[in-house]
C-alpha cells in the first residue's frame, strides 16, 4: 500500500529552520566571545589597512610609518573589507574583540542563507527535504566560522548572492534594467572586496553589450561598463601609488609563491622550489622600479608553468577538487584553538607528494578532529552530488538560476585554481546549498516501470 507523502511547505521557510540557523550562529558567536581570538593568519593585513586608512588616510597593509615602504602593500588588499572594518570599529581587532564587525557578519550570513532558502521555498520542499537542507548547512562549519573572524569571505559572499539573485531576476522575459544594474553594482563591489573578481568586470560588460545590442537597450551597456570602470579607477589609484598600472599585487604573489612553487615542489623537489622563489625575489629587487620587479616575477613564474604544463594542469585540477571537497582542517584548528603541531599543511603536502600524502597525514591529527573532518567531507560530497543533480536537469523554468550557479561557482573555482580550499568556497556556499536543495525536488528514477 502506497504511503502518503509528507506535506509540502506552503512557499515559506519553516520557522524551525530559521530557529536552527539562529541557534547555530549564536553558538559560533558565543564561542568567539568566549575564546576572543578573531584573527586568522591573513587577518593582519586587513586590520592594518583599516587602521592606516583611519589614521593616515591611506590604504597600506603594514604598520606605518615604515621605512622603506613596501609598494606591494598599497594594492595587496582592495578597499572593500578594510572600509567595513573602519565603519564597524574593527581597526583595533588586534587588541580588542570587534563585536560590531562580528555581529554584522553574522547578520550578513543569515541574510545570504535567507535569500537562497526563500528561493528554495518557492519550489515547495517537503519537511524532510527542509531537514536535509538544514543538515547540509550545519555540516558546512566554514559558514559560521568565517562569520565570526576578521576575514572578508562573508562580505564577498553577500556581493555574490546579490549578483546571482539579480541576474536570476534580470533573466526573466521582461529583462528589467534595474536588476542588471543591481548585478553590475554587486560585481563592482565584489572586485573591490577580493581581486579574484577583477576579471568578472569584463564578463558583465560582455553580457550587457550582447543583451543591450539584441534588444536595442543602450542602458544595459552603460550598466555593464560600471564594474570595468570601477576596476580601471582602482588600477589608476594603484599606479599613482606604485608607478605600476595593476589591480592587486596578490596576483604576482600567488603566481610565484603558490603556483610556480607548487609545480617545482612536485617536479624538482622542495629544495629547488625554495631556491627558485628566493632567487626570483632577489633578482627582482635588483630592478629599478616596482613595475619592472612585478613583471620580472610574472615572466619567471610563467616560464616555470610552461616548462611543466602537465604538472601545473594536475595541480590546478587538484585545487579545484579541493575547492569543493576540502573539509576545512585549517578553519577548524584556528577557530577552535586546537593545537596544530602537524608541520606543513595538507596543501603543501599534496603539491609535494600528491594524494598519497593524505593517508600519511591523517594519523597525525587528533581522532576527534579526523572524525569531524570525515563527516564534513561526506556532507561536501552529498552537497556536490545533489547540486549536480539539479544542474543536469533539463528544466527551462530554472535555466537562469542554473546557469547563474554554474557560471559563478565555476568562475570562482577556476580562478582560485591551485589554492582551492574550504575557505575559498565560502563566498559561493549559499549557491551550492541552493543547487543542492533544488536537487532534492527531482525524483530519483531508478526504473522506468510504474509502481502501484
Amino acid at each position: 500500500m502506497k504511503q502518503p507523502a509528507s506535506p509540502r511547505n506552503t512557499g515559506r521557510v519553516p520557522a524551525w529552520v530559521w530557529a536552527s540557523l539562529l541557534v547555530l550562529h549564536a553558538v559560533a558567536l558565543g564561542w568567539q566571545l568566549h575564546y576572543r581570538q578573531p584573527l586568522f593568519p591573513d587577518s593582519g593585513r586587513y586590520v592594518e589597512a583599516a587602521r592606516n586608512l583611519h589614521t593616515s588616510g591611506v590604504l597600506y597593509a603594514e604598520p606605518l610609518p615604515a621605512a622603506p615602504l613596501r609598494l606591494q602593500e598599497y594594492s595587496i588588499r582592495p578597499p572593500g573589507y578594510p572600509v567595513l572594518l573602519l565603519l564597524t570599529g574593527g581597526t583595533q581587532a588586534a587588541t580588542s574583540l570587534p563585536v560590531a564587525t562580528l555581529l554584522l557578519q553574522n547578520v550578513l550570513s543569515l541574510v545570504n542563507l535567507g535569500v537562497v532558502l526563500r528561493w528554495l521555498a518557492r519550489k515547495g520542499l517537503r519537511h524532510k527535504q527542509w531537514a536535509v537542507v538544514l543538515l547540509l548547512i550545519m555540516t558546512a562549519p566554514a559558514q559560521v566560522i568565517y562569520a565570526n573572524v576578521v576575514m572578508s569571505e562573508l562580505l564577498l559572499q553577500t556581493a555574490i548572492v546579490v549578483l546571482w539573485a539579480a541576474l536570476v531576476r534580470f533573466w526573466q522575459p521582461t529583462r528589467q534594467a534595474r536588476y542588471f544594474a543591481g548585478a553590475a553594482l554587486a560585481a563592482a563591489a565584489a572586485l573591490l572586496i577580493k581581486p579574484v573578481f577583477f576579471p568578472a568586470a569584463a564578463l558583465l560588460l560582455g553580457v550587457g553589450a550582447v543583451v543591450g545590442w539584441q534588444q536595442k537597450r543602450p542602458l544595459l551597456v552603460v550598466w555593464g561598463v560600471v564594474p570595468l570602470l570601477v576596476a580601471l579607477l582602482w588600477m589608476g589609484r594603484n599606479e599613482a601609488r606604485t608607478g605600476y598600472f595593476h589591480f592587486s599585487s596578490i596576483a604576482e604573489i600567488n603566481l610565484l609563491r603558490y603556483n610556480a612553487r607548487g609545480v617545482l615542489q612536485a617536479t624538482e623537489g622542495p629544495v629547488a622550489a625554495e631556491r627558485f622563489v628566493r632567487g626570483t625575489v632577489a633578482a627582482s629587487q635588483q630592478l629599478p622600479g616596482f613595475r619592472e620587479q612585478q613583471q620580472y616575477i610574472q615572466r619567471a613564474s610563467v616560464a616555470v608553468l610552461w616548462r611543466h604544463p602537465v604538472a601545473y594542469a594536475a595541480q590546478h585540477l587538484r585545487g579545484m577538487v579541493s575547492f569543493f571537497l576540502d573539509p576545512g582542517r585549517f578553519d577548524m584548528v584556528y577557530f577552535l584553538g586546537l593545537p596544530d603541531s602537524t608541520g606543513p599543511g595538507l596543501l603543501q603536502r599534496l603539491n609535494e607528494q600528491g594524494y598519497r600524502a593524505i593517508p600519511r597525514y591523517l594519523p597525525q591529527l587528533p581522532g576527534g578532529l579526523v572524525a569531524g573532518l570525515l563527516l564534513i567531507l561526506l556532507a561536501n560530497v552529498a552537497r556536490l552530488v545533489l547540486a549536480l543533480r539539479f544542474l543536469l536537469q533539463p528544466d527551462a523554468g530554472n535555466a537562469a538560476a542554473r546557469w547563474g550557479v554554474v557560471v559563478i561557482i565555476g568562475y570562482v573555482a577556476l580562478l582560485t585554481g591551485p589554492l582551492g580550499a574550504s575557505r575559498f568556497a565560502v563566498p559561493v556556499l549559499p549557491l551550492l546549498v541552493a543547487a543542492a536543495g533544488a536537487g532534492l525536488t527531482y525524483p530519483l528514477r531508478l526504473s522506468s516501470r510504474r509502481t502501484a
